[in-house]
């Protein structure tokens, strides 16, 4: 009997099981989100979440769909930022960390710490705010959302690690065959860097889908809400519908009450698919650019 071989198939088998067991743990408490919102919020409160679907119920989609065109404005201001921010994001973040890179470039090292200054410190909420609005006048359009996010110093030094483990004589042979850093830049460096591209893209894409805090700061425009700050705000309202209304005109409704349980359970399967769906595609890409920005260097 092959005693390594039999080990070997041992440890393999183990270690698929732990990453089944890690899949699952992710996965059932999705399902059971989901589930959830498709169940009746009286069956909620008595019996609690289950792996099925107990006592069909629409009502917490109806609520977010129905007779409004607000969330489907939303979603596009949500997809379009996310689109606009990722694009902005990846071609400012590698043209700022390629520089870096380069050990050739004067004041690298000054422009370096300038960039890990900004990943220490910040101007705070206030001053923000105030240039914001008074200087930059971006209160209630759409760029307070995209270009504020669009830099970032740790995504700035992820990529410059990236780009310090190219070889270097990828960029002197294309100098002595005449080639300008422009060109280096575009034509060589970019198409060899998409598993970081990606990384910062995804990280990116995350960041500006999620976003609604600078909704609440600059935003008094419904027609520029994101889907994140209409969510929040609708699961507010019904916490305060069921809140002030009494037992008296519960009971003239038939017992009914709005489904707060289900409305926060349903916007998150509405808000979580398209970033789900995204995530396959980047796989890839992903944990190697993370792996090789973050360790080399």
């Amino acid at each position: 009997m092959n005693y390594k071989s039999f080990g070997d198939r041992t440890m393999l088998f183990v270690f698929y099981l732990a990453i089944g067991l890690f899949a699952a743990m992710c996965v059932i408490p999705m399902w059971i989100a989901l589930m959830a919102s498709f169940t009746n919020e009286l069956e909620l409160i008595r019996n609690g979440y289950s792996l099925w679907v107990r006592s069909f119920d629409l009502t917490a989609y109806q609520l977010i769909f129905t007779g409004t065109t607000s969330v489907y404005r939303a979603y596009g201001v949500t997809v379009l930022t996310t689109i606009a921010g990722v694009i902005l994001t990846v071609f400012l973040t590698s043209s700022f960390a390629y520089p870096l890179s380069v050990k050739s470039l004067k004041y690298r090292n000054k422009l370096t710490f300038f960039c890990y200054v900004t990943m220490v410190f910040n101007g705070g909420l206030v001053p923000t705010y105030i240039l914001t609005t008074r200087f930059l006048h971006m209160q209630n359009s759409i760029w307070v959302l995209i270009i504020p996010a669009a830099l970032n110093g740790f995504n700035v030094f992820l990529m410059k690690n990236y780009f310090a483990t190219l070889p270097d004589a990828l960029a002197e042979s294309a100098k002595i065959d005449g080639a300008s850093e422009v060109y280096i830049y575009f034509k060589i460096i970019l198409p060899l860097s998409m598993p970081i591209l990606a990384t910062i893209g995804l990280f990116a894409a995350i960041g500006y889908w999620n976003e609604w805090f600078r909704v609440l700061l600059f935003i008094s425009e419904q027609k520029l809400f994101t889907l994140q700050f209409l969510i929040m705000r609708l699961q507010q309202q019904a916490e305060f519908l069921n809140s002030s209304l009494s037992a008296s005109a519960r009971a003239a409704l038939g017992g009914q009450m709005v489904p707060t349980i289900g409305i926060r359970v349903a916007t998150a399967m509405v808000s979580i698919g398209p970033i789900i769906l995204l995530y396959p595609f980047l796989q890839k890409y992903f944990i190697k650019g993370l792996t090789i920005g973050a360790v080399k260097g």
